[in-house]
Formats: structure tokens, C-alpha cells, sequence
């Protein structure tokens, strides 16, 4: 099988893997998506999309090495680089997340997804004052980002400024008004009569 065959049959396996994740047979999906990978090995988009689905599966350190296998690949990819730090922080590996945020800011500065899950890690660092600079960025680049809104809220919330957390909530919820978690963020604060 020549260069170009294991390619196109690479790039098949990826696309059935890809179809089988939407159906939720993510067991299958990471077969197919290591059949691409037998076939051509620096397929760096099926190890991120193996890494996720490992994700969804909770395997994490797993799926940390997937990622970590594209940006060998490549070192810009800058969705393998987000997606391993927001793995990382669910392992609870803050300060590393943080890395992986700061280097994909550093080759991409408005990046919101960075720029939002960085603010993120450092929330759970009780660095609140350094994850405000962060929403606010993402905000800056992205007026209606609903996430960002959502996480300043919790922030605000954390800092005893009920008011301020009620107003980020609804801001989040006028841009996304099915947005649960602002909902029921905002009904704790009210509901305690907090604010």
C-alpha cells in the first residue's frame, strides 16, 4: 500500500471514528480512530479526537498522552494544546493547565477558550484577582461570551460580591438563556437571599 492509499484509508478509519463518537459508541470510535493511527501514524487530528473521547470516558491520563502525542506532531496545534489543559485540570493538575493555557495564548493571544479555562484553573488555585484578568479578557475578544459571564458570576460569588455575581449571571443568561448552571447559580444566591 503506497503513501497516498494509507492516507485515504487512514483518513476513512478517522471519519468512521468520527461518526461513531456523535452516536455516543465512544468504545468504537476509539478503535477506529487507532485503525487511522496504525495507518498513518502523525495523524495528529485522530489523537486529538482520541483524546477526547478518553476524556468523555474518564480515562484522563490517557487521554492527556494523546494529546500530548499531537503536539508532538505538531506544537501549534492549538486544540490538542487547550484540550490537554483542560484534562490536566481535571486531574486536579492546575498549575500545569495553566502552562498549557499560557503557551496557547502565547502563539495565539486571542484565543477565548484559553483565555476562558486558564481563568478557570486559577479560580480552583483561589487565585481570583489573576481568573477576573482572564474572563475579562475573553470578553474583551468575545462580548457574548456566555462562559466567561458564568465563570466571572462564581468569582464574584467566591469574593462575597452577591450583587456583581448575580449581575454576571444574568448576563450569561441573556446571552444564553437554557444556560443551567447561571440559573441555578443565580437562584442560590436570591434563594439565600444574599444579594
Amino acid at each position: 500500500m503506497g503513501f497516498m492509499d494509507r492516507f485515504k484509508s487512514a483518513q476513512r478509519w478517522y471519519n468512521q471514528g468520527v461518526k461513531l463518537a456523535q452516536q455516543g459508541k465512544y468504545e468504537e470510535s476509539l478503535e477506529y480512530f487507532d485503525k487511522a493511527l496504525e495507518r498513518n501514524p502523525k495523524l495528529d487530528i485522530a489523537l486529538n479526537s482520541r483524546g477526547l473521547i478518553l476524556e468523555k470516558l474518564e480515562r484522563y491520563q490517557e487521554a492527556v498522552e494523546s494529546f500530548d502525542e499531537a503536539l508532538r506532531i505538531d506544537p501549534e496545534y492549538i486544540i490538542a494544546l487547550i484540550n490537554k489543559g483542560i484534562v490536566l485540570g481535571k486531574l486536579e493538575k492546575y498549575p500545569e493547565a495553566i502552562v498549557c493555557f499560557d503557551h496557547a495564548l502565547e502563539l495565539y493571544p486571542d484565543q477565548v477558550l484559553a483565555w476562558t479555562n486558564k481563568g478557570i484553573a486559577l479560580c480552583k488555585l483561589v487565585k481570583y484577582d489573576e481568573a477576573l484578568l482572564c474572563f475579562n479578557k475573553a470578553l474583551e475578544i468575545e462580548p457574548d461570551n456566555a462562559s466567561a459571564y458564568y465563570n466571572k458570576g462564581l468569582v464574584f460569588k467566591e469574593l462575597g460580591k452577591y450583587d456583581e455575581a448575580v449581575n454576571s449571571f444574568e448576563k450569561a443568561l441573556k446571552i444564553n438563556p437554557g444556560y443551567e448552571a447561571a440559573w441555578k447559580a443565580k437562584e442560590e444566591i436570591i434563594k439565600n437571599n444574599i444579594a
